[in-house]
């Protein structure tokens, strides 16, 4: 049922005002006014002086000091409140007049509703869109449908509190767009566990979990000031930086930002799904017992004991006990050998997702065929989760199509037919995130158990390179700006993020925990540009005159399997890397410089993108037996042909959302530059990181580019001789 929204959104709770003292920088703070250039079109500024329903916030932003930076030339989006909802904030507050605010804060208001260097309007926007304020904080758009205006018209709510005003959006100014809006944008600017302390009362048990475990005070670690203090010694800016057939600028990561996703069982649900061993007239000595229990109950196998390290003696015990022997009862709730640590653990990511818009990169799916899926490391050692955005298309038995899940995995031959539910995951109706933490539900309880590891993660896992790293989604480097922006020889070399609102990065040297790379190595992030054949439209690369990057594999559950990468070959200034996996060569060296057609390949194509398979359509060339017959010759040569479910787009046919628009070039099955290439088999062992690295042995370019798009971890009980046998998506 729809919710009509009569005058403002619910205020949201009082936290902040004590913290009003808190300074919160943006890049603006060192620009000079005399630096400014003013045009003589109404401006922003011009805007609110010009508009009497926006006095108030003219006078916050007079105040603030900002009233010539809106006076001056850019592209920004502005979220000005309207006089009424400044009315609403004075008397939340407990201010006479805006003349009460301290100017510090003024400051802080008037950033946290403004987008610099983006220029956003409403009819781009998806169902949820997530965006960066000047304080470097999320500005999360919401139009679902559900909440419509007096006139029935479907309303945008930003960050669950105030309502894009549909008479007044999308009024377009000399240096950018406003979007008038019904209430005050106030920023949270709590840390850790105060988000969770506030919002706790549907979910007492695992929050008493949290603070048993010592979780908890494990959440506030936010920015690094170590690189607050160093990135001066790196440029702010690469030129010239040429990994493929185009030149890019890179700009250095402003920041370097922690965070923590949390998913969270509310109470009703463990009273619902676990009544034998909850109910809601325990005590709650009792129900944190019974969390016990069930963890005990989901990791109590042998090769659970075995990656997490549980046999294992303790070296600082005399009597040479196993950590299980040691920590497995209800009085060493903090070890993180203790099952019920192990268990809450598992709900934690290390990455922040203060929205449900970067959970998972949508684009380069076809549906059809495959729902778009990430593999993400928990801040469980060896562990990791399957987020998935299910389509009925790929499970039909799905109760809410189009939703996010966790751990689900549908009907299948790799699974002996035996559907995995997961967890469905959905939106507190409340404040969900802060400076560095957010919180979701789910519908039951996750775990890294045998039905996880042996029935969800018997497939082939194709993890995509930017969701490896933490830091690129704590920092805003992943999935950044509008992807359906080509590349642009002026906003790929904009200081300022250009038209697309993105930039791309380059990694400083240690800036990404767990990757080593020499001096003479650049790790460049791409904003995503869904042209590119690219999955999901980005990708990672490395260059230089001798690039060397090492890393560790993201975690799976031990076995065997067959490690790929792909990439688009035979595509401009491309590069040979050696592979080393746990620093031994493996094989040939991996040459990007030719594509599919290459007789070192052997594939089958119809030229560089045409349809290849005539049975499925009449431009194809080939039938379906002498394309399988292909695909095992490229098996045999080491490369397979990029899935069919794995897509991109060209110029014009760019949908608003992510979905298969029928054009030969989309599926990246046909074009003949993309490959995944076989590694190597690894064996994953329990409780050990495995490491894997690319070294340059070419020597015809200075900074020829190695490719790092995505990878494939694949079963060999899949796709070895005798195994299940592979599809083509």
């Amino acid at each position: 049922m729809k919710k009509q929204f009569r005058l403002w959104l619910t205020a949201c709770s009082a936290f902040f005002v004590a913290g009003h003292s808190v300074f919160l920088s943006s890049c603006n703070d060192d620009l000079p006014a005399a630096s400014y250039y003013t045009f003589t079109g109404e401006m922003m500024s011009d805007y609110l002086k010009s508009r009497e329903d926006f006095s108030l916030f003219a006078r916050i932003v007079e105040r603030a000091g900002e009233m010539d930076f809106l006076a001056s030339r850019g592209g920004r989006t502005l979220f000005p409140p309207v006089n009424a909802g400044v009315e609403d904030f004075l008397k939340e507050y407990g201010y006479a007049s805006v003349e009460d605010i301290p100017e510090a804060y003024c400051d802080t208001l008037v950033k946290a509703c403004m987008i610099d260097n983006s220029i956003v309007y409403t009819y781009n926007l998806t169902e949820t869109s997530q965006q960066k304020n000047e304080l470097d904080l999320p500005l999360v758009i919401q139009t679902t449908g559900d909440t419509v205006d007096a006139n029935g018209m479907v309303l945008s709510i930003v960050n669950r509190r105030a309502a894009i005003i549909n008479e007044l959006k999308n009024d377009s100014v000399e240096n950018g767009v406003c979007h008038p809006v019904s209430k005050v944008l106030v920023p949270s600017t709590s840390l850790g566990a105060s988000l969770l302390e506030e919002n706790k009362a549907d979910f007492t048990i695992y929050y008493e979990a949290l603070r048993r475990t010592g979780l908890l005070d494990s959440l506030s670690e936010y920015r690094d000031d170590e690189y607050e203090a160093e990135k001066a010694n790196f440029p702010e800016f690469l030129y010239n930086q040429k990994p493929g057939n185009y030149t890019y600028t890179l700009k250095r990561p402003d920041h370097r930002y922690s965070g923590f996703t949390l998913f969270i069982v509310p109470d009703r649900v463990l009273y619902e799904k676990y009544a034998n061993l909850f109910s809601e007239g325990m005590s709650m000595e009792q129900k944190i017992d019974a969390l016990y229990d069930l963890a005990v109950e989901k990791y109590n196998d042998n090769q659970s004991a075995e990656i997490f390290g549980l046999n294992k003696v303790d070296p600082t015990n005399p009597e040479g006990k196993t950590y299980k022997e040691l920590y497995w009862n209800k009085n060493s709730l903090t070890d993180p050998h203790n099952p019920l640590k192990i268990f809450m653990t598992y709900h934690i990511l290390d990455r922040m997702f203060a929205s449900t818009d970067k959970f998972i990169n949508c684009w380069g799916f076809n549906t059809a065929y495959a729902s778009p899926t990430e593999w993400i490391n928990t801040m469980l050692d060896f562990s990791s989760m399957k987020l998935e955005k299910v389509y009925s298309t790929t499970d039909p038995e799905v109760e809410y199509p189009r939703e996010f899940y966790i751990n689900h995995s549908e009907a299948s031959k790799y699974n002996s037919n035996e559907r995995v539910r997961g967890s469905r995951v959905t939106v507190p109706d409340a404040d969900n995130f802060s400076l560095n933490v957010a919180y979701y539900y789910v519908d039951d309880v996750l775990a890294y158990d045998q039905t996880t590891r042996n029935n969800v993660y018997n497939t082939r896992l194709r993890i995509d390179f930017q969701t490896v790293w933490p830091e690129l989604t704590n920092n805003d480097m992943r999935l950044n700006g509008d992807p359906r922006e080509g590349y642009s020889e002026a906003s790929d070399n904009s200081e300022t993020g250009g038209k697309a609102g993105g930039f791309n990065y380059y990694a400083p040297k240690g800036y990404i925990e767990g990757v080593e790379f020499s001096e003479t190595s650049v790790f460049m992030v791409h904003r995503p540009k869904l042209r590119w054949w690219d999955f999901g439209g980005d990708e990672i690369t490395v260059q230089g005159s001798s690039y060397d990057v090492e890393f560790k594999l993201p975690h799976v559950p031990p076995g065997t399997y067959e490690l790929r990468i792909a990439y688009p070959g035979g595509v401009g200034n491309r590069g040979i890397a050696q592979v080393y996996l746990d620093d031994v060569p493996q094989g040939l060296p991996i040459d990007m410089r030719y594509g599919g057609s290459d007789s070192r390949v052997a594939g089958l194509y119809n030229g560089g993108s045409g349809w290849r398979n005539k049975d499925e359509n009449s431009n194809g060339i080939y039938t379906t037996e002498e394309l399988e017959e292909n695909a095992r010759v490229m098996k045999n040569n080491g490369y397979y042909s990029a899935g069919k479910s794995v897509i991109c787009y060209n110029a014009g046919n760019i949908p608003e959302q992510p979905q298969y628009v029928p054009m030969s070039a989309n599926v990246l099955y046909n074009v003949a530059s993309c490959l995944r290439r076989k590694i190597c088999e690894v064996v994953i062992l329990p409780n050990k990181e495995h490491t894997v690295r690319f070294r340059s042995v070419f020597t015809g370019s200075s900074d020829a580019a190695f490719v790092l798009e995505y990878m494939e971890m694949v079963p060999l009980s899949i796709c070895g001789a005798g195994g299940i046998g592979e599809d083509l998506y």
